[in-house]
């Protein structure tokens, strides 16, 4: 009987620390792709949307990753070097008022989802971020040495029923290109990104998620190119 109770306490346990409750975000494109956070990174997106926000903003203007306090006024220059260049978050976000990370997860979902069912797509995709890590994210609580994501994947039919669920997993491992004028389909930031901004982790996260439920779609994933000379 004591053996019994002590296995039933270690079930408790083993239950309590690695069962994760979700919240979903709301947005217009929930009919096609829901993006749901464990509890722990929901009680803290806004905070997380704020500061990726902040840092959106001046890299808008200056072409450079980092706070506004470290940029100098000769840094707006750089602008000038990537002038071509489509960057990823004004693809697919191009009201910067309009930005947070969840519309930027759920926008790159909904892009891949329409360019990999080019006739059209009546099912539901689930995206679960269950862990988000940036090495360098001026928040204590997903700044860690390594940047990476992970979660969960589901893909319904036009009935509700679940007909694929994936576990996905990824850190950084991007292309690189010398071009200063990017216009590929990739997502394109500056390399001093992928350990300060979320975009960069999104963009391989939602890639291995779309090539896990539509296995022929070569998703769209992380390009990185570097810094202009301009403030360096």
């Amino acid at each position: 009987m004591a053996k019994m109770l002590t296995k039933l306490a270690q079930a408790a346990i083993v239950t309590l620390f690695t069962s994760i409750s979700f919240s979903s975000f709301a947005n217009e494109n929930a009919d096609v792709v829901e993006v749901r956070f464990s509890e722990f990174l929901d009680e803290r997106m806004d905070r997380i949307s704020a500061i990726d926000k902040k840092r959106e903003k001046v890299f808008r203007k200056y072409r450079r990753d980092g706070s506004r306090s470290a940029q100098r006024p000769r840094n707006a220059l750089n602008k000038s070097r990537f002038f071509n260049t489509e960057w990823a978050n004004e693809r697919l976000i191009p009201d910067i008022e309009q930005y947070s990370v969840p519309s930027l997860i759920a926008e790159m979902m909904k892009r891949g989802i329409e360019e990999a069912n080019p006739n059209g797509f009546d099912g539901r995709v689930v995206l679960e971020v269950e862990q988000l890590l940036v090495a360098r994210f001026p928040l204590a609580s997903i700044s860690s040495f390594n940047t990476e994501m992970e979660g969960k994947v589901k893909l319904f039919d036009s009935e509700g029923n679940l007909v694929t669920e994936h576990e996905v997993w990824t850190s950084l491992i991007p292309k690189f290109t010398a071009t200063r004028n990017y216009q590929g389909r990739d997502y394109a930031y500056l390399s001093t990104a992928g350990a300060t901004r979320i975009g960069p982790v999104a963009g391989e996260f939602t890639a291995e998620a779309l090539e896990k439920i539509f296995p022929d779609y070569d998703a769209p994933s992380l390009i990185f190119l570097q810094p202009a000379d301009f403030g360096r």
